[in-house]
């Protein structure tokens, strides 16, 4: 599993494909726009024609991650048809992600931290790539559970992925995806066997 997106040549993918890079080793505020113009070997005023501003150029680089990531993560798990099994892919998605060489932590959870105001445009964008991943999480679940039970479990695993994540981050271990599925399970079956419960109760 890659979070590597094959994108349009040209200075502005350069700029955003170098603040990538820069944003996710060393951070968003440790960066500064000069850095990146001398990384990616293009002039300011270029820069400046694109984006005005590095705020700006920080959306363009988390939208970006967002579809490279949510790509990935969707074709992973349709490479799996059983309910559970399919759930279970998002864990091991990410347990990839988290042995690759170049992993540096969730560039949303980072830039949220970054930002911490919540009605600036970047923490927004940070919350909404969570919420996105909490629905693909719910559309999961819905196939095992009723529409309110998925989006409260959905929550709940989003909350495991994201332990996972900075888990990963901190100590470079990448078991953490998994140990994080194992809790996972847990909770799934435990709301199994209550919908049982109370399906016989019914009776």
């Amino acid at each position: 599993m890659s979070l590597t997106q094959k994108t349009p040549s040209g200075k502005r993918q350069r700029l955003i494909d170098t603040a990538t890079e820069l944003f996710a080793k060393e951070g968003y505020h440790a960066v500064g726009v000069d850095r990146i113009i001398m990384e990616s070997g293009v002039a300011k005023m270029t820069l400046y024609n694109h984006f005005a501003s590095k705020s700006e150029l920080v959306l363009a680089v988390l939208k970006q991650r967002e579809e490279s990531a949510a790509e990935s993560l969707r074709a992973y798990v349709n490479q799996y048809e059983q309910p559970l099994e399919r759930i279970r892919a998002v864990f091991l998605w990410h347990e990839a992600w988290f042995r690759e060489a170049t992993f540096c932590g969730c560039m949303f959870i980072n830039a949220a931290s970054e930002f911490p105001d919540h009605g600036d445009a970047i923490h927004r964008a940070s919350a909404a790539q969570k919420q996105h991943v909490t629905a693909l999480l719910g559309e999961l679940l819905a196939d095992l559970f009723e529409l309110e039970v998925a989006a409260r479990l959905a929550a709940q695993l989003l909350i495991l992925v994201d332990g996972a994540t900075v888990t990963a981050q901190i100590s470079g271990c990448p078991d953490s995806a998994m140990m994080a599925w194992d809790i996972a399970r847990q909770l799934i079956a435990v709301q199994q066997s209550t919908a049982l419960t109370a399906q016989a109760a019914s009776f």
